[in-house]
């Protein structure tokens, strides 16, 4: 095989990438610092700084505190996080919110839509693209500062749902693209914005509408050579039913959150659940996936012996995950561990089945507040801003 050489366009955009990979996770630093960090050159290092800096990609933020010695001063640089935006689309099984954001995760602006079962439709799609393009208006950002949108959807993204959505969405905002599962999207946005920082090998586990996981290996989201990441959500539990009976199932299928309300609401009776009936009111068509933060918190105790049925599902699987993977964290979110006491029963769970989940780093995510865009940013932030290419303007 002949060798072709090597591509310097590529090997610069690399270096760039690395530079504000290296300042968004360790902070503003000097030219002198990041070549150190890096292992380049100063003079390469200079070169690419001063044309971050011209694009207003960097800024510059001061002095370095040191003690007084001779020479030129080090001058300490910084991303410019509020330079570029981007359209984070979250679409979940009932809402789809639409943010502007700016690069360091600050919204400006949102709405939210309800989705559309066949997700890759296209008049459902245009909807999307007509609400991003409002925001923009409202936000008075004009195309030259918008990087581009990301999109996360649940379950699997099959390569012909993601280039469809892809494409009607590219063709309708006039940019660039991504579209990701929404638990691999979350994993990013630890990396970029949470525990990701300082951890190299991260379990997350996503509990809502669905059931998700996703492993990162050396700050690297695990993927097979057919692209699948981890599917927690998919693997087989046994229990017994009311004749004893042993039956098989998914996970997901037993405790998503329409199977939590499901089963509770199958099985509340006056005698069984006091406090849920007269909460409910003898209604129960009103206990729902969609309003479980409202009967949840009556706090009756029958309701909550059927739900621990699910807790104790999931961390037996979990325990089970982590013991055999040993991440060096374990990262849980999504909207059934923000409910009144549902973590601390969760890691109570959990520690029946390894009394050390606890001292090995089972927490939740520092960015549930930010569920509803963090993940369709942070895959804009990383191929677009960090990794890939970091401005068209660079490369004119």
């Amino acid at each position: 095989m002949s060798y072709s050489g090597i591509n310097l366009e590529h090997v610069k955009t690399l270096n760039r990438g690395a530079i504000l990979k290296l300042l968004n996770d360790q902070g503003a630093m000097s030219r002198k610092d990041i070549a150190v960090q890096l292992g380049l050159t100063p003079a390469t290092v200079s070169v690419i700084c001063s044309e971050l800096l011209e694009a207003q990609v960097l800024c510059e933020m001061g002095e370095v505190k040191e003690d007084r010695r001779a020479g030129r001063k080090k001058i300490l640089l910084g991303i410019n996080y509020s330079r570029y935006f981007a359209l984070a689309v979250s679409i979940e099984d009932t809402h789809t919110c639409i943010t502007l954001s700016d690069m360091r995760g600050r919204p400006s602006c949102d709405r939210c839509i309800p989705t559309d079962s066949n997700v890759a439709s296209e008049p459902f799609l245009c909807q999307i693209a007509e609400t991003g393009r409002e925001l923009l208006q409202i936000a008075g950002v004009n195309s030259a500062h918008l990087l581009g949108a990301g999109v996360s959807i649940p379950g699997v993204v099959r390569r012909e749902d993601s280039a469809a959505v892809r494409d009607i969405l590219q063709r309708e905002l006039n940019c660039p693209v991504i579209v990701e599962n929404n638990v691999k999207a979350f994993a990013e946005a630890e990396l970029i914005y949470g525990s990701g920082k300082d951890q190299d090998n991260l379990l997350f586990v996503k509990w809502g509408p669905g059931v998700g996981a996703c492993f990162v290996i050396h700050k690297q989201i695990y993927e097979s050579r057919r692209f699948k990441s981890a599917e927690i959500g998919h693997m087989i539990v046994e229990w017994e039913d009311a004749q004893h009976h042993l039956c098989r199932g998914r996970l997901e299928t037993r405790i998503s959150t329409h199977a939590v309300a499901d089963q509770v609401r199958q099985r509340c009776t006056r005698p069984a659940m006091p406090l849920l009936y007269q909460n409910r009111r003898g209604d129960m068509s009103s206990i729902a996936a969609h309003n479980i933060d409202e009967w949840i918190a009556c706090g009756d105790s029958g309701m909550w012996q059927v739900i621990e049925e699910s807790i104790d599902l999931l961390a037996r699987a979990v325990t089970n995950v982590a013991t055999f993977l040993a991440p060096d964290r374990t990262i849980f979110y999504g909207e059934l561990f923000e409910l009144p006491t549902m973590w601390e029963r969760f890691l109570a769970a959990c520690q029946r089945y390894n009394t050390d989940c606890r001292a090995e780093g089972f927490s939740r995510s520092q960015l549930s507040d930010k569920l509803e865009y963090i993940g369709p940013l942070a895959i804009v932030v990383d191929r677009l801003f960090l990794n890939r290419r970091v401005t068209s303007d660079l490369d004119r």
